[in-house]
């Protein structure tokens, strides 16, 4: 029988992802959890929860429950919980609903 699509099959219970600062993605980036960013992606971004370093840098739609931010976002921003540290520089729309 063939394998169920909308079901991952790995057994990890991994509570987050970690994109390194030496790390470049060219791609939309999704996860079912949180996810920590010191490096570059340059796409859509969807996740449970997202953790930015001061020293990443996003170019493309962050997607999240929760999101903190750090880095440098180039496009929009749609989040139910937001916080936005100083060292943050947001050039985009943004959307929440507790900041």
């Amino acid at each position: 029988p063939a394998a169920r699509q909308d079901r991952p099959v790995a057994s990890n219970k991994s509570t987050f992802s970690v994109i390194g600062a030496d790390v470049t993605i060219r791609g939309d980036v999704t996860a079912s959890t949180e996810m920590h960013v010191d490096g570059s992606i340059e796409g859509d971004i969807q996740c449970a929860s997202l953790v930015q370093g001061e020293t990443s840098t996003v170019t493309g739609a962050v997607t999240a429950e929760s999101a903190r931010l750090a880095g440098r976002v180039v496009g929009s921003i749609t989040a139910k919980d937001l916080v936005v540290l100083r060292s943050a520089r947001i050039e985009g729309d943004v959307s929440y609903d507790a900041l």
